[in-house]
């Protein structure tokens, strides 16, 4: 198992994970950091208007690997 690193970034403002989690591979770590997206999103929907949300995931290298984001707009 590798571990893997789940940034996240909102308003333009990125917050480093320092401790990381254990991952299977790639695959695994792309489900976490969509559940981390999906995480964010739930916290800031009271005020989605051209909400920026971002989980970026990167390796114990500090490679990025994947970035997933998501714009939240109101109707």
């Amino acid at each position: 198992m590798a571990r893997y690193f789940f940034d996240s970034s909102v308003r333009d403002e990125l917050i480093k994970d320092d401790e990381g989690i254990e991952c299977d591979g790639i695959e695994e770590a792309c489900r976490e950091g969509m559940d981390g997206l999906r995480d964010l999103a739930l916290e800031f929907f009271k005020d989605p208007d051209g909400q920026q949300l971002a989980i970026y995931v990167r390796d114990e290298a500090g490679e990025r690997l994947l970035s997933l984001s998501i714009t939240l707009q109101g109707s």
